[in-house]
């Protein structure tokens, strides 16, 4: 316990002296904190517009550990986070921070107890090893299903989306009206592509090109339809096409992709159903049908045995 306690408060004060020293030496002068209230920073993919708050105590005490921990440096992470819909600027540090602690935290609390009992080393450090990477793959099976999921809500609610763009469309607005317009309709209803549209159309609003924010769209959301879509309405601007008629012939597309695609995940249900019928059912219904005949065979051989 006391070999425990020394080892926790040896690894605080490592951590403390090391925050320490990184904050010392990325600490900005005042010059340069007067320079930066000046010049504003170039605009960037803003973070979605419902979301004005700053970050709690408990993210930035996550996002420092993050800064930390291992695996930070992933270029993939940043993109898998903007799928997920997670693109504050700590997001990265944020979620290595929490992956650090579920898989370093438990891994440091199995191996002290097992080393200070007298265990084998080789076998306290494997026993934390396979904690640490059961963790760490739990945090990384959990954003990637998270990023799954939004990604499934996107391409479904792009074709109504569609229509409803056609509409604003032939009743005279424009596209960047119409984007607007989508985006300030759905984005109340907690729809993740009516936050996205709106994000849109603060790009839009802040100067940046049309192309480059729906190649961004498409980009940042990781939704094969949203990229074939910001494709399409780029290729109609420049030719000049009607873009009622482009966008109601893809909605339509859409639509008939999203049936398919609900008749395949029905003709798959039978096979998924096979593995929990065989698994829990069919030995439930082996017992209530052959428990009384085994049980009666089970007499009848006492009898014959016994006389």
């Amino acid at each position: 316990m006391v070999l425990m306690l020394l080892t926790v408060a040896t690894f605080l004060v490592v951590t403390g002296i090391v925050m320490a020293m990184y904050y010392t030496a990325t600490a900005e002068t005042a010059v340069e904190r007067r320079v930066r209230s000046l010049v504003p920073g170039q605009v960037a993919e803003a973070a979605p517009i419902m979301d004005r708050r700053g970050p709690s105590a408990v993210q930035r005490s996550l996002a420092t550990l993050g800064r930390y921990g291992v695996g930070g440096g992933e270029r993939s992470l940043a993109q898998k986070l903007s799928v997920a819909g997670f693109r504050s600027p700590n997001a990265v540090f944020v979620f290595v921070g929490v992956r650090t602690l579920i898989s370093f935290g438990p891994a440091l609390m199995m191996i002290v107890p097992s080393v200070s009992q007298g265990k084998p080393l080789g076998r306290s450090l494997l026993g934390a090893a396979l904690v640490w990477l059961l963790g760490h793959q739990l945090a990384n099976s959990w954003l990637r299903i998270v990023g799954k999921a939004r990604v499934r809500q996107i391409t479904d609610a792009l074709p109504d989306t569609l229509d409803l763009m056609v509409t604003c469309l032939e009743a005279g607005l424009g596209l960047n009206a119409t984007i607007a317009r989508i985006g300030e309709e759905r984005s109340t209803m907690s729809d993740a592509l009516g936050r996205e549209f709106s994000q849109v159309a603060l790009e839009l609003r802040s100067g940046r090109s049309r192309e480059d924010t729906l190649r961004s769209l498409g980009n940042r959301n990781g939704a094969e339809d949203l990229k074939a879509l910001a494709a399409l309405v780029i290729q109609s601007d420049r030719l000049g096409a009607s873009m009622a008629k482009t966008l109601r012939a893809h909605a339509d597309l859409l639509r008939t992709k999203r049936r398919q695609r609900a008749e395949e995940a029905a003709r798959k249900l039978p096979i998924k159903m096979l593995f929990p019928l065989a698994l829990f059912i069919l030995p439930a219904l082996f017992i209530v049908v052959g428990g009384p005949a085994i049980l009666r065979i089970g007499d009848l051989v006492y009898i014959l045995t016994h006389g």
